[in-house]
């Protein structure tokens, strides 16, 4: 992402908390934001287009988006205010906010980020449900209700709608990657980073808690822990977080020897 957007994405943070209406209902109208212009390049570029007076990208968003809440109007006339490094970014903005914000309706023994997670091994464990997900044969109307037949019942609303809308609006994106990101969105919006633990076995406490201590130490803030059984991994544990991969496995270290002792 450009500069100018990843400045913008800090202060949407702010959009989402600062709403008093419902905040699942300003999610479903930030969906709904995203995917219509997803159909509208034209109305993506004018929103974005920063040689356009801001009160007139306010009033072409208004004029666009007229049958959304007042809240969700507010937002997103917020939203185009700010700079973007590309149109599409505005989008992503969009999405990104919906995500936080009905991440935000959920209770304390909801767990939407180990449900997305769990969503998205689902899938790449049924090539079947996978290539349905992925089509773009399919109409988006259709493949939301595919992914709710699925998962309905299974996990909490906040979960389903955000599935439901990023299988609704891939924007060539796989779904395996959405869902990942989702989570990540998720975990930021409690204030924590998101590391996948790849373990030979569950972890007990006291391993879970100095992996925890580690990425306080490692990356200045808490971290929702996912862990998954690996067998390739032999013992110790491998971790990443975003691109970053801390790889403490037994397999690592020995491959880790035996270059040195080829070397």
């Amino acid at each position: 992402m450009g500069a100018q957007t990843n400045q913008s994405l800090v202060a949407t943070k702010d959009f989402v908390s600062g709403t008093g209406g419902n905040a699942m209902d300003l999610a479903e109208g930030l969906f709904a934001a995203a995917v219509g212009l997803s159909s509208s390049p034209p109305l993506r570029s004018q929103l974005t287009d920063s040689s356009i007076d801001i009160a007139l990208r306010r009033r072409l968003a208004d004029r666009a988006f007229s049958s959304l809440s007042t809240d969700v109007k507010g937002v997103i006339a917020d939203t185009v205010a700010l700079r973007w490094s590309r149109s599409e970014d505005l989008q992503m903005a969009l999405e990104d906010m919906g995500i936080r914000s009905a991440a935000s309706t959920a209770g304390a023994s909801s767990d939407v980020i180990g449900e997305l997670l769990a969503v998205s091994s689902m899938i790449h464990g049924n090539p079947d449900i996978e290539l349905g997900l992925g089509s773009k044969r399919a109409a988006p109307a259709a493949r939301a209700q595919l992914v709710k037949s699925l998962v309905a019942g299974r996990v909490c609303e906040q979960t389903l709608a955000i599935v439901a809308h990023l299988v609704t609006d891939p924007r060539g994106r796989r779904i395996g990657a959405m869902l990942d990101h989702a989570a990540e969105t998720v975990a930021d919006q409690s204030g924590k980073g998101l590391a996948v633990v790849d373990v030979a076995r569950p972890l007990n406490a006291s391993q879970k808690s100095s992996i925890e201590a580690l990425l306080v130490t490692r990356f200045g803030r808490p971290h929702y822990i996912a862990q998954r059984v690996n067998p390739d991994v032999v013992g110790g544990a491998r971790i990443r977080v975003g691109d970053t991969i801390i790889d403490g496995s037994i397999a690592h270290r020995l491959q880790d020897l035996r270059g040195k002792l080829a070397g």
